[in-house]
């Protein structure tokens, strides 16, 4: 009984020992790992080292970080492991995949179509499971600053991004000029995703940007000058080259200018109006509407009429003919008030400027109207030896600095000048004719760092007394509104030749005028004028 008894109490003795063992976890686990096979442990989970390895650029070779957990215990996964990629169509593709102490890699990855991707993480010992996660795969794409030119010395910047706008920093793109004997060339984008491209194509055609073996851009080779079609070549009249210009800059318009087709000195100032209303300027006979001015004022689906001139320019029997439309006349007793009236909706910009024209000397305010309107500034006008008192108010009501006096002291004289200079700084832009003081104009204002294009080309006969018969030609005046509206400038000329001033400065500025169009029929500017202006400007 004695023996038996001792049995017993050895026995209790060991299970409680083996009781408090299992009680205790690291000697619990360890007991476990000692005695259950590795057959046992399964992965658990997959995470990308960084956001660089989740999600790739097509044609980008890249080497995949990832991270394995294991399951019973959530530590990493240290056996060995193969890898796919599923593509968004289903293609499996096989992958070596190395590393260990939960850290592996599945280098020379190359995936050619964006879209999402499956990555899937398998054990070698099948009984060991897998794991899966998703790689977003984007485009890379290139934007570029400036077009490239023939027979230039481009030098442009190019910004590569992926397809979500994030910059591709230190990344290598090669530039294929071949096409346009421009070469081959590989840049490395900056830390801002951007490289500058040096290049001298000397013929037209495409040059393409690759990256990683795939075209992701392509940028054309354009001539360094484009002569496009005439405007309103088959039209008759003011009133039809009008509607011919409007349909240029104009699909449709909330608000139209309307001015009278045969005498110009009430819309000399419409140019900067027409910009700050973003409307076209269209004309009709002075007694009644024309009928086609009206079909394209329904056309542009306009709203608002601004009539330019009392009734005298344009009649009562006129607006009355605009039911439907909200008509609002500008109008003085000259065109000087009337220019006055029309700067109080136009003003001046920062530098307070006012350009200053004899309300006879039609060419020199019509020269200057683009470029008052692009920059926001006003056109007055005045007499050869006095100011209007309307002109003076006006000066005053826009808080004018600078008064920039457009022709010699044979349209604007120096009794004008020397009263204006006392409350003003005064500049004078005149030139021996109407030719001479449009180039001067051009010289100060031309910017040649964003030049404006196109350039207009227009009949210099915009004075009755330049007509023997008729009216005289609108071109330029209506053609100052589409110029302002596209960034472009208005050049006049005779019938038939090139004007030595202007001649001048189309030779030694040829380099900025990218576009150029002519606008009218023949009997405005000639047919061979156009050839001979194409073929200066076309190097």
């Amino acid at each position: 009984m004695g023996k038996k008894r001792q049995i017993r109490t050895v026995l209790s003795i060991l299970m409680m020992v083996s009781l408090l063992i299992s009680m205790i976890p690291g000697l619990a686990v360890a007991a476990t790992d000692s005695t259950t096979s590795d057959n046992y442990i399964t992965l658990r989970g997959i995470t990308f080292v960084s956001d660089e390895d989740s999600t790739l650029i097509i044609g980008e070779p890249t080497t995949i970080n990832v991270k394995l957990t294991r399951i019973p215990v959530s530590k990493v996964f240290t056996g060995s492991v193969n890898a796919t990629i599923t593509d968004p169509e289903g293609k499996v593709t096989q992958y070596s995949a190395s590393g260990g102490g939960g850290f592996y890699n599945i280098s020379n990855v190359t995936l050619y179509t964006p879209g999402d991707y499956t990555l899937k993480i398998s054990a070698v010992d099948p009984n060991k499971g897998s794991v899966t996660a998703t790689i977003k795969v984007l485009d890379a794409i290139t934007t570029v600053t400036d077009p490239l030119v023939i027979n230039a010395d481009n030098s442009i910047t190019v910004k590569l991004t992926d397809s979500e706008g994030n910059l591709l920093k230190q990344r290598s793109v090669t530039v294929d000029g071949t096409e346009v004997d421009g070469g081959s060339q590989n840049y490395t984008t900056l830390n801002d995703g951007t490289f500058i491209l040096n290049m001298t194509p000397t013929k037209s055609g495409n040059v393409n940007f690759l990256f990683g073996g795939k075209i992701i851009g392509t940028i054309p080779v354009s001539p360094a000058f484009v002569a496009d079609s005439r405007i309103g070549s088959q039209t008759s009249d003011n009133v039809g080259l009008a509607i011919e210009v409007a349909k240029q800059g104009w699909q449709s318009a909330t608000n139209v200018i309307l001015a009278r087709d045969d005498q110009f000195s009430d819309a000399l100032a419409a140019a900067p109006l027409s910009k700050k209303l973003d409307a076209p300027i269209l004309m009709t006979a002075s007694s009644s509407l024309d009928e086609r001015t009206l079909a394209e004022i329904r056309e542009l689906g306009a709203q608002n009429i601004y009539i330019v001139g009392g009734t005298v320019a344009i009649s009562q029997s006129v607006q009355d003919s605009l039911k439907g439309f909200n008509v609002t006349r500008i109008a003085g007793q000259q065109g000087y008030d009337t220019a006055a009236q029309i700067s109080s909706n136009v003003g001046t910009d920062s530098t307070h400027t006012v350009y200053l024209a004899n309300g006879h000397a039609i060419p020199d305010a019509i020269a200057i109207s683009a470029f008052a309107a692009e920059q926001g500034n006003s056109i007055l006008l005045t007499d050869r030896d006095s100011l209007p008192a309307s002109t003076m108010q006006a000066l005053t009501n826009l808080n004018a600095s600078n008064v920039i006096l457009l022709g010699g002291t044979a349209v604007i004289g120096t009794s004008v000048e020397q009263q204006l200079s006392a409350k003003y700084s005064v500049k004078r832009w005149g030139g021996l004719d109407r030719y001479d003081t449009q180039s001067i104009i051009f010289q100060n204002l031309l910017n040649t760092e964003n030049p404006q294009s196109p350039l207009y080309f227009t009949s210099g006969r915009v004075r009755q007394d330049d007509v023997s018969s008729g009216k005289p030609y609108a071109d330029a005046l209506v053609t100052a509104a589409l110029a302002a509206k596209t960034g472009g400038f208005v050049a006049m000329l005779p019938e038939n030749n090139i004007p030595s001033s202007l001649n001048y400065f189309l030779l030694f500025n040829k380099g900025y005028i990218a576009k150029s169009a002519v606008v009218g029929n023949n009997s405005g500017v000639s047919q061979n004028l156009e050839q001979q202006l194409q073929q200066m400007l076309n190097y």
